[in-house]
Formats: structure tokens, C-alpha cells, sequence
């Protein structure tokens, strides 16, 4: 903990903010990119180290620490690794990769769907429809061809069904939960098919209905959904209500998506820029291990 306060620090001597509301949100933006980037940081570690020693034996790795960590860390990592408890983990987990290849396919890279979601209002000159980003981040790059059956299959059935719950409406809203829901399946341990991992379902989706496309985020204190169509659409719709009590006019939804674009824009920046601080600085630092 020391050490990422010592990080963020860093990151803030080159960053000001004029509002203290902005700075705290900053520093969860931060602290969401900074433990995305580190695990990312210690997948190339491992993958590498198993590279040159030519051997996926976590005992054979004790010895050849990367260079931003200190080496009796690095040994305890080898050891946790090279247990039989960690060692079935990892199997499993990658029988379970093997089984739904198509799970986490997608064209994003690295960029948050927060940043897609930005660059491409940018490119429209108006909020993107839920589809519109979905499509960025599940078509192969130049063509109108989705990276996996499922993603085209999850994107055709949403279509359709907004297209017959909205039939005859002027317009359709950016992004219907029921409907994204019932089209892509259940979530699965909070996660949201289509969503990406780097950020809280709930605010993906409060700018999916005309009931909350008004709303920056979901209240964090309302408590997590379950795991069933329905559950997650009692959630919605209990969140959606104590919403409504809340906003009281206007300028206080105006003011929660500014706050929205703020952490946004934090998150694009500090997802291009972390990786260069961070290869720069934990050199000099002892980093623990997670």
C-alpha cells in the first residue's frame, strides 16, 4: 500500500485538479487502471521468465526476477506458484478458457470501453448508441465482420428485439438493459457480456434506458445484483427508482455527467501513460507482492 501511495504521488505532482470532487474521483480512476496495468505487468513477467528459462516450472524462475522487483519477492510469487493448490487453480481456469474461447474475444485492446465510448462520440458528434461501441469493439479492424459467432449472434438478437419493443417509437434509447440482457445472456460474476472488465457494470449500464441516460452511475450502496435476467433487472430498476428520488433538478444531472466525462478522460489518459510511468519508476521502488 506504501508503494502505490508513493505511485499515485508521482501521478499527482503532474496533475492538478480545481475541484476536490474531480481529485477523488481521479484517484479511483487510478486505482483501477493502476491494478489492470500491474496484472497485465505480472502476466508478461511470468510469460517471459518462462520463455528464457525454457521451463512453465515455477521453481526454475526463482533466479531470474524482473528488474523492477525486489528478488525475495519474486522468489515468494515462484513458491505460491509452484504450490499443488495454485497449480489444479490454473488448470481449471484454463480448461475453462479452452471450453468458451469466444467468452473474452474482442477488438478493444487494451483501451477501456469507457475510452471507446469517448472517441467514438468524438467521431459521431453525438452520444454513441450501445450497439455503435459493441460493434467498435467486436468487429475485426476495416471490415463489417464480428470476431466470433457469438458476438454476431448476441448483436443480431439485441437488434431485433429493440426493433420489435420499439416499433413504431421515434427514436430507440441508447442502450435497453432488458433487452442487452436477454439477448447476451446472464451475467456472470458481475460481469456483463460485451461490457469489458475494467469497469462497473451498473455504470455501463446507467446510460442505457431513457430512465437513466440521464445519470453518471449506479449508487454504489444499493448492492449487487445476481446472477439471473431477473435479478439484474430488479437491481436496475430498484437503483433507477432511488435515482429518480434523488435528482432533484437538472443541473444536478448536468453536474453527474461532467463528473462522468472527467473520469473518462482520466482513464484514457492514464491507460496511455501508466504503462511509461510505471516502466520508469518501479525500478527505484520495491513493489510486494499481490
Amino acid at each position: 500500500m506504501e508503494v502505490q501511495e508513493q505511485l499515485y504521488q508521482m501521478f499527482m505532482s503532474n496533475h492538478r485538479f480545481t475541484r476536490r470532487p474531480d481529485e477523488a474521483r481521479s484517484r479511483f480512476a487510478w486505482t483501477l487502471t493502476a491494478r489492470s496495468n500491474f496484472k497485465h505487468l505480472m502476466y508478461n513477467a511470468r510469460k517471459n521468465v518462462e520463455k528464457v528459462s525454457q521451463s512453465a516450472d515455477p521453481t526454475l524462475w526463482r533466479e531470474r526476477a524482473p528488474s523492477w522487483m525486489r528478488g525475495d519477492y519474486w522468489e515468494t510469487l515462484c513458491n505460491i506458484w509452484a504450490t499443488e493448490r495454485w497449480q489444479q487453480t490454473s488448470t481449471v481456469m484454463k480448461v475453462n478458457r479452452a471450453a468458451n474461447p469466444e467468452a473474452n474475444m474482442h477488438t478493444g485492446g487494451s483501451v477501456s470501453f469507457a475510452t471507446h465510448q469517448s472517441r467514438l462520440e468524438k467521431e459521431l458528434k453525438r452520444p454513441p448508441t450501445f450497439s455503435e461501441v459493441f460493434d467498435r469493439t467486436h468487429k475485426k479492424k476495416g471490415t463489417d465482420q464480428y470476431i466470433s459467432d457469438r458476438a454476431r449472434e448476441v448483436a443480431e438478437s439485441y437488434s431485433q428485439q429493440m426493433t420489435e419493443k420499439y416499433a413504431g417509437e421515434d427514436e430507440q434509447p441508447r442502450l435497453d438493459p432488458e433487452v442487452w440482457v436477454a439477448a447476451s445472456g446472464a451475467p456472470k460474476k458481475g460481469h456483463v457480456y460485451g461490457f469489458g472488465h475494467s469497469i462497473d457494470t451498473s455504470r455501463v449500464l446507467s446510460g442505457g434506458s431513457s430512465s437513466v441516460s440521464q445519470t453518471s452511475a449506479f449508487n454504489a450502496g444499493v448492492g449487487t445484483p445476481g446472477t439471473s435476467p431477473s435479478d439484474m433487472m430488479r437491481f436496475i430498476i430498484n437503483t433507477i427508482s432511488g435515482l429518480e428520488s434523488r435528482l432533484a433538478d437538472s443541473m444536478e444531472t448536468h453536474l453527474a455527467q461532467m463528473q462522468m466525462q472527467v473520469t473518462d478522460a482520466l482513464q484514457a489518459q492514464l491507460s496511455q501513460t501508466f504503462s511509461q510511468v510505471i516502466s520508469q519508476t518501479l525500478s527505484q521502488v520495491s513493489i510486494p507482492p499481490p
